[in-house]
């Protein structure tokens, strides 16, 4: 494991950890975080992949973990800088870095929209997509439609006008946001149509994807409920999607949740699962990412 500092085409100084691979696959993977995660919540996830013979780069976007300013308030950053700037910095290096090698990308929840910002995601050749969804607060059930609600009519609006930033670890819910950031959150989560509203061109960028896509929901995960992963699918529309939507009984489990894939206990079956689809896709011709 090297720590790195890497420079976006802005000049934002990006915290990198790479995952040298134990045995070459000549296969890189990025690990793309859910809003507000550190990258070191995957730090095990991308060992296991290493120890499999992948080349794992995690980073943490502007704002967020060791890529956070001294001052939060005085960044401008938003989830399109993080798409078109961050995570498209992470393809440039791990290309210049590892020419030869397959490119893979697993995102985590916000992790798997970031791609259809981008036109970065065109050198990508196999996506996996975990938990990822649209945030539009009617596609949510229960008492956490209500909770998302109040997130982006009350909370993300009356906080992050206060604090300068919206200050999620007082709340006990995540890492702190960019005001950039949270508020776009927040409009997309009030928007029937997404993000399109706020940039109709991306939809373009999202249905121009056509490589192959593992996509994993689970029954619990309230934060990515069916309705709302089906959302975002329907945005991806030219991905060649394999999708596994699973109840925690079929493999023996309690609870999966938004953020147990990524835990040491259910490596079996999911890592190996992906480790297994990853290497499979890897020995295939490269696929096209541009639908016909």
């Amino acid at each position: 494991m090297v720590k790195l500092k890497i420079l976006t085409d802005d000049e934002y100084q990006l915290s990198v950890t790479a995952y040298k691979a134990k045995h070459a696959l000549s296969h890189t993977v990025i690990v793309n975080c859910a809003t507000g995660v550190k990258q070191r919540f995957y730090s095990n996830f991308a060992k296991y992949l290493s120890q499999q013979g992948f080349d794992v780069f995690t980073y943490d976007y502007r704002g967020i973990g060791e890529s956070r300013p001294k001052h939060l308030r005085a960044l401008h950053a938003d989830f399109k800088d993080w798409a078109q700037l961050d995570f498209a910095a992470v393809v440039t290096y791990a290309q210049r870095e590892l020419p030869s090698n397959k490119l893979s990308v697993i995102g985590h929840s916000l992790g798997g929209q970031l791609p259809g910002l981008t036109s970065a995601s065109m050198s990508v050749d196999h996506f996996v997509l975990v938990g990822s969804q649209t945030p539009y607060w009617k596609n949510y059930n229960g008492f956490m439609k209500a909770k998302v609600w109040l997130l982006w009519h009350v909370l993300i609006p009356v906080l992050t006008a206060l604090f300068g930033y919206f200050p999620s670890r007082l709340l006990g819910l995540f890492e702190d946001l960019p005001k950039g950031a949270a508020q776009q959150w927040a409009r997309w989560g009030k928007c029937r149509r997404y993000m399109f509203d706020e940039y109709p061109h991306a939809r373009l960028q999202f249905e121009t994807l056509a490589q192959p896509a593992l996509v994993f929901n689970f029954s619990d995960d309230a934060l990515a409920p069916a309705a709302a992963v089906a959302d975002l699918m329907r945005f991806y529309a030219n991905l060649v999607k394999e999708k596994y939507h699973i109840e925690p009984a079929e493999i023996g489990r309690k609870q999966i949740g938004h953020f147990n894939f990524f835990k040491n206990e259910f490596c079996n079956p999911f890592w190996i699962t992906v480790t297994q689809w990853l290497i499979e896709k890897g020995r295939s011709q490269r696929q096209p990412s541009r639908a016909a």
